[in-house]
């Protein structure tokens, strides 16, 4: 699998691109609503970037297949992990969780996998203490 710096354009297009494929359909309207997305020219993500990150990420997709011939295409927790730590920014994973909860809901149903990638993106960034910060447990009283 590809690796992208972090909170960078290829980091951000990745988790757009997965929203949409992981369904195993890109429909004109889950593309509409990613372009809809202001803050996608403020973080530099255009045509360009997301057309070859979305490359990538189906030839890293393919490429770890157990089953290619039937099309279908499981995301592994750990893998997907990994593809979510890339954005660090709490701002932008507001705007990127906005957005992507957008794309998935365009065509006006809401996939099974779909909303797998949706509620863990939720947890990794919105829920619970994550393992690469201080928890409760762990912050030191002032």
């Amino acid at each position: 699998m590809h690796t992208y710096p972090a909170d960078s354009p290829a980091a951000i297009s990745r988790l757009l691109a997965l929203a949409m494929i992981v369904d195993g359909d890109i429909s004109p309207s889950e593309v509409r609503a990613m372009h809809k997305a202001e803050f996608l020219r403020q973080v530099k993500v255009d045509d360009e970037t997301f057309d070859h990150t979305l490359r990538e990420l189906c030839e890293d997709l393919l490429g770890t297949a157990a089953n290619r011939c039937a099309g279908i295409v499981d995301i592994d927790p750990v893998m997907l992990d990994g593809l979510l730590r890339e954005v660090h920014d709490p701002l932008l994973q507001i705007c990127l969780f906005k957005t992507m909860a957008d794309i998935v809901h365009a065509d006006d149903r809401i996939d099974g996998r779909e909303l797998t990638l949706v509620r863990h993106a939720a947890r990794s960034w919105f829920g619970g203490e994550r393992a690469d910060s201080n928890g409760p447990a762990e912050r030191k009283a002032d």
